[in-house]
C-alpha cells in the first residue's frame, strides 16, 4: 500500500486580546505549553520523532511511510482492492493542544473492543469552550454527526481545527482489470474494421 493521499483541513479564527481558559471535558491533563501550534496531529507522537524527513513548514515532520502503513486503518475488498484510512482531528487554542480524537481500524473484519470504543468517540460531537460566559444546546451531543462546536468568548485568541485524513488505496488489481477490457474493446474494434 504505497500511494498515500492526505489531506489536512485547518480551521484557524483569529481574535484581538486577553487569555484564554478552555471547558472541554475531553482532555484529562491540561494543555502542553510546548506543544507548536501548527504541529499536524499525530497518532501516535514517538512516529512523529521517528521520522528521519525534513520538516513542513508549518506541520513539522512527516511520518515515514513505512511507520504510517503500521498506523492507518483500513479494510481489503473482495475483487483485492485494498482500501487504508486514518482520521485525525485535533483542536489547537494559542498553540496549546485542547482535544483529539483518533480513528484507525487495520482490519474491519476483526475489529477489537478499543477501536469499535474510537470508532463511535469519531463519531460523537466535541464541544470546546474557550472563555467564561459559553452555553451549549445538549440536545445536539446527543446526534452522532461527528461535529466539533468551538465557542470563543475571548478576544486574542488563535484557534485551530484540524482534521487529518489519510487514505491509500491498493488498485493495482483494478488497474489491470480496467486495462484487460480496454484491450479487449480495442481488438473487437480492430475485427470491426
Amino acid at each position: 500500500m504505497k500511494p498515500m493521499t492526505r489531506v489536512v483541513c485547518i480551521g484557524v479564527v483569529f481574535c484581538i486580546g486577553g487569555a484564554w481558559a478552555h471547558g472541554s471535558s475531553a482532555q484529562d491533563q491540561p494543555p502542553a505549553a510546548d506543544k507548536p501550534l501548527a504541529a499536524a496531529p499525530v497518532a501516535d507522537q514517538t512516529l512523529a520523532a521517528a521520522a528521519p524527513q525534513a520538516d513542513v513548514e508549518g506541520f513539522g515532520s512527516p511520518v515515514a511511510t513505512d511507520q504510517l502503513d503500521k498506523t492507518r486503518g483500513g479494510f481489503d475488498l473482495p475483487s483485492g482492492l485494498a482500501v487504508s484510512f486514518g482520521i485525525d482531528r485535533a483542536v489547537y487554542v494559542n498553540g496549546n493542544l485542547v482535544t483529539q480524537t483518533s480513528f484507525n481500524i487495520p482490519d474491519i473484519a476483526h475489529m477489537t473492543g478499543a477501536q469499535a470504543a474510537a470508532l463511535a468517540a469519531a463519531n460523537s460531537t466535541t464541544v470546546v469552550q474557550i472563555g467564561q460566559g459559553n452555553s451549549v444546546d445538549p440536545s445536539i451531543l446527543n446526534q452522532g454527526m461527528g461535529a466539533t462546536v468551538i465557542q470563543n468568548t475571548l478576544n486574542g485568541q488563535h484557534i485551530q481545527n484540524m482534521t487529518t485524513i489519510n487514505t491509500s488505496v491498493n488498485s493495482l488489481n483494478a488497474f489491470r482489470t480496467l486495462n484487460q477490457f480496454q484491450g479487449l474493446q480495442s481488438a473487437l474494434q480492430t475485427i470491426g474494421h
